[in-house]
């Protein structure tokens, strides 16, 4: 009603040639237009604003969720909700657990059937490889396989070189591409510095782990790939086999219930690390466990079930 009169005297003014005075009139309509439209999507707003998920709680009387690592982090992705952490800022190296990121930028800048050629120098990086050979072709989505079943340190390298165009080489290109979905993404204690995690100056943290993997279980394929026990792939022309087995325990021998994923971890510097994640009647659970104090293989896995069991024996979605 309050606009409409406006209108009208705005029409009046103009007719009679007092164009100030309409212009006036003009400006108020403007401004009440746009306070009426502030008020309707605060009234649809606050018709969406009541979380229709299932709002996790802990069970009363509860013990306290706990691991024996420096740095971890226990959290429900849907909601948001994190019900264990320590040190999880701290800025550490993350090892192998950073081919996440790599991972998702593959994703979202290559076709899963883009082929790429193996350069000597990604054929040749030390730790964990797939034994892929220089020289040979072999997809995208292959090189996934080989980057988060296998942990393959050469594919890691292989997928950073892939962005490169002509006479580029090197992996700058792509690391910058990992900062900048880092920053996009809110990671702020995070700066990679390779796409395989052997840089050790290269750092992230607990929680930014915890916001990289929430992000990159979105990718169908991405979630696809690290539920795998093993898997085999092959060069594009067929003659060179690579057979994975699954890094991580919780998906491989633990045969964790419901587990998902996600990404195995180890350098002297980084301790043992284990992104873990398991759903269950609809519900998901990330762990994340850095630094385990046991130095042994299977200690990020054994602190990751910790933290995991906790949540399923101890959490009720409401």
């Amino acid at each position: 009603m309050i606009i409409k009169s406006l209108i009208i005297a705005s029409m009046f003014f103009n007719m009679i040639g007092l164009q100030g005075v309409a212009d006036r009139f003009d400006s108020a309509v403007i401004r009440d237009k746009a306070q009426a439209k502030k008020e309707v999507v605060a009234s649809n707003n606050s018709l969406i604003l009541p979380d229709i998920l299932p709002r996790p709680k802990i069970k009363p009387m509860a013990t306290k969720a706990t691991a024996n690592a420096r740095h971890y982090i226990l959290a429900d992705p849907n909601s948001g909700t994190v019900f264990a952490k320590n040190d999880a800022d701290a800025q550490v190296p993350i090892a192998s657990t950073t081919k996440i990121m790599s991972a998702v930028i593959a994703l979202e800048n290559y076709e899963l059937d883009d082929v790429a050629t193996i350069s000597y120098e990604a054929s040749t990086q030390i730790g964990a490889d797939a034994f892929l050979l220089a020289n040979e072709k072999i997809t995208i989505e292959s090189l996934l396989n080989c980057l988060l079943i296998k942990s393959g340190n050469d594919s890691a390298y292989a997928i950073a070189e892939h962005m490169n165009n002509g006479d580029e080489k090197g992996i700058t290109k792509f690391i910058n591409k990992m900062n900048e979905k880092a920053k996009e993404l809110g990671m702020n204690n995070t700066d990679y510095h390779d796409p395989a995690g052997l840089d050790v100056t290269g750092y992230s943290s607990a929680r930014d782990l915890y916001i990289i993997t929430k992000y990159a279980l979105k990718f169908p394929k991405f979630k696809e790939i690290v539920k795998r026990d093993r898997f085999a792939v092959k060069s594009v022309d067929g003659t060179i086999w690579h057979d994975l087995k699954q890094s991580n325990r919780l998906v491989a021998e633990y045969n964790y219930p419901g587990a998902i994923g996600v990404k195995t971890g180890f350098m002297p510097e980084a301790g043992h690390v284990l992104v873990g994640a398991a759903e269950r009647n609809g519900h998901t659970l990330i762990s994340i466990v850095i630094n385990t104090y046991a130095d042994t293989p299977s200690a990020s896995a054994d602190e990751s079930r910790r933290l995991l069991d906790w949540g399923f024996n101890n959490i009720v979605w409401e």
